[in-house]
């Protein structure tokens, strides 16, 4: 039978702690939720369950930019980069990115 929008998930919060601790200890979901059935703790269906019990033990990280995936802040070290640093004394000094090979000394 289908409960009311959100019982299921109002039910799952009042076990949640229940549940965690018993996977914890390795008991599978299917037997928790067979018990919890029999003690008439929860009267959701067994998709439910799962899917309450997947939100409620892996939940997704929360985004503050409205949903845009922004990558993690780095070290100023790490987002410099290499061409920003100290030149090598082997290596010329360039205006861009390319040399033209007619500029390069001993380029045949």
């Amino acid at each position: 039978m289908a409960l009311p929008w959100g019982d299921a998930r109002t039910q799952f919060q009042l076990v949640r702690a229940h549940v965690e601790a018993e996977i914890g200890r390795g008991v599978s979901k299917h037997r928790i939720f067979e018990a919890l059935l029999a003690e008439g703790k929860i009267s959701m269906s067994r998709a439910s369950f799962y899917n309450c019990a997947a939100k409620a033990l892996n939940p997704m990280p929360k985004s503050s930019s409205g949903g845009a995936i922004v990558p993690p802040p780095q070290a100023e070290q790490e987002r410099a980069s290499p061409t920003k640093g100290p030149l090598l004394t082997s290596q010329p000094e360039g205006n861009g990115r390319f040399q033209m090979a007619d500029e390069i000394p001993n380029y045949d």
